[in-house]
């Protein structure tokens, strides 16, 4: 034990061993934690996935009378079917318009640029090898990248599958800290309610995602603004980021109808896309989450804010679903604790 004597105020100051072990402990953690953010992160959205499709596998489960393992199995086949399936819909148009976008962009100083890359005679051979290393260490990062994109997202669908499987005994994990009956009640009613806010807002996203993209390419078919396609998918995909993803999907349909016939369209897109947010303020997202979990806009707002400044893009989409959990575990640590 350490204390010692302070003349000035005549008090003695003592420090339990306990504590300063708990302290390193602790200190020791937060690091640990801070070395392994990216496995947590793949961890984090494997849980999302998993009460984002758990409920489907509940259900088949209890209709059918099948095995969790094989409902699991089943679900995710449904699930990349469905992902095939729009796919196959979606690439071959968006591909087109893709080639006509970029087949109209007209870029004088690239041409040139191209141009004198292959007048050889004018270069100099330093130049050439470092241009030739360049090439060869994009190549070697992006198919890198590749490679471990692939392996990351097999990673996820696996530790999912195991969550899911797990998902009727998950809260039980607690008997590593304490095997009371009255903590496991509570840990089952913190992860089912869990499950429900947090699996609620992306089922919600995703109706909302596609609910947007089908309003605006529409809209924008029936005011013939060219590659609409695209525009309308990257207005349901911006869709995850709340009242800030309209906006920016916004300013490209803008300018592409400012380009192509002048300031009478742009304002008719503008008129557009802020129905289109009027509609989804006032009538979408009260109906489809008025059952899941809602975030306040100004809240989601700086969530966002505050994980792109923290951890770049993949901070600002995880953002709505940290909030969520954090709420989840405040909301019951007061249920309980006050």
């Amino acid at each position: 034990m350490l204390d010692w004597f302070s003349t000035k105020d005549k008090t003695r100051v003592t420090i339990s061993p306990s504590i300063v072990v708990f302290s390193t402990a602790f200190l020791g953690l937060i690091y640990f934690l801070f070395l392994t953010r990216k496995i947590l992160i793949l961890l984090f959205l494997s849980f999302i996935l998993m009460v984002a499709l758990n409920p489907a596998v509940n259900r088949l489960q209890k209709t059918l009378r099948l095995p969790r393992g094989v409902s699991i199995a089943i679900v995710y086949v449904l699930f990349f079917l469905l992902i095939a399936a729009v796919t196959a819909l979606v690439l071959p148009p968006l591909t087109s318009e893709i080639v006509r976008l970029i087949k109209t962009i007209d870029l004088p100083y690239i041409q040139d640029q191209l141009n004198g890359f292959f007048q050889f005679s004018n270069m100099e051979l330093g130049t050439l090898a470092t241009q030739f290393t360049s090439s060869i260490n994009f190549l070697v990062s992006a198919v890198t990248g590749t490679v471990t994109s692939i392996f990351t997202f097999i990673t996820l669908l696996i530790l999912s599958f195991y969550l899911m499987l797990d998902r009727p005994n998950l809260h039980q994990k607690i008997v590593w800290f304490t095997d009371d009956r009255k903590h496991l009640s509570r840990a089952e009613q913190f992860v089912d309610d869990l499950e429900i806010q947090l699996g609620g807002w992306v089922r919600g996203e995703i109706i909302l995602m596609t609910a947007i993209a089908l309003m605006t390419y529409f809209g924008l078919t029936l005011l013939k603004i060219p590659f609409a396609l695209p525009l309308a998918i990257l207005a349901g995909f911006l869709e995850i980021l709340p009242n800030l993803g309209p906006f920016i999907s916004a300013i490209p349909a803008v300018i592409l109808a400012y380009i192509s016939q002048g300031s009478g369209l742009a304002l008719a897109v503008t008129g557009l896309y802020l129905v289109i947010q009027q509609l989804e303020n006032s009538l979408l997202v009260p109906k489809i989450m008025r059952v899941n979990a809602h975030v306040n806009p100004l809240i989601a707002i700086l969530s966002i804010l505050i994980g792109l400044q923290l951890y770049s893009i993949v901070g600002g989409l995880l953002a709505i679903p940290v909030y969520i959990t954090l709420r989840a575990i405040y909301s019951n640590w007061r249920k309980y604790a006050l």
